[in-house]
C-alpha cells in the first residue's frame, strides 16, 4: 500500500502584510507575539534593504548609519535588522495555528494588516541549495543540511553572511 500525501500534510504558509512599514520595536513585538503561537515552525521578514555603505553617487563607500538598523531579540535570539520590515512570512503546522497568528498580529499591530494564505517560502531544495550546501555523497543526492527549516530563508545572492536565527523547538531539545 502506497501512502499518498494529502493537502493537510504540508505546512501552511501565511503572509502578514501590515499597511505600514514597521519600526524595529514594532517588528520585534510582532515577531515575539507570533513566536509564542503554538504550531509556528518558521518566520521570514522581508522589506526594503538597509545597506551598510553608500553604493553609488558622491558618497560611495561611506558608512550609512540608519537608525532602523538595530539589534532585535526574538525567541531568545538576537540579530541585526537588515531590512525595514514590510512583510512577515509565517509557516505553521496546522489550521489551528492560523487564528493564533491572527490574534498575535491584532495584539501587536496598532494599525490594519492583511493575513493571506498561500505558498511564499520554498519547501524543496533547488539547484542553488545543492551548490551552497553540497551533497551528502555521490550515491545519495539529498543535500547536507543540519536543519531543513533554513530552505528558502537565505538569499543565494547575498555577498555578506546571512542573518539567520534558528530557535530549537521544545521537542528537539
Amino acid at each position: 500500500m502506497v501512502k499518498t500525501a494529502s493537502v493537510t500534510d504540508k505546512p501552511i504558509q501565511l503572509r502578514v502584510f501590515p499597511y505600514r512599514m514597521l519600526q524595529p520595536q514594532t517588528a520585534e513585538k510582532i515577531l515575539n507575539e507570533i513566536d509564542q503561537v503554538k504550531g509556528v515552525s518558521r518566520m521570514l521578514v522581508s522589506g526594503k534593504n538597509l545597506p551598510r555603505k553608500v553604493t553609488c553617487g558622491p558618497g560611495t563607500g561611506s558608512d550609512v548609519n540608519h537608525p532602523d538598523r538595530v539589534i532585535i531579540h526574538v525567541g531568545g535570539c538576537a540579530f541585526e535588522l537588515h531590512v525595514i520590515v514590510g512583510d512577515i512570512y509565517v509557516e505553521v503546522d496546522d489550521e489551528s495555528a492560523i487564528e493564533g497568528v491572527r490574534a498575535a498580529c491584532e495584539r501587536a499591530l496598532p494599525f490594519p494588516f492583511e493575513l493571506k494564505r498561500g505558498h511564499f517560502i520554498k519547501r524543496k531544495p533547488t539547484l542553488t541549495d545543492f551548490g551552497k550546501y553540497g551533497f551528502k555523497s555521490k550515491t545519495d543526492e539529498s543535500i547536507n543540511l543540519e536543519d531543513e527549516r533554513i530552505l528558502g530563508l537565505t538569499d543565494p545572492h547575498a555577498k555578506l553572511e546571512t542573518n539567520l536565527c534558528l530557535v530549537k523547538s521544545e521537542e528537539n531539545s
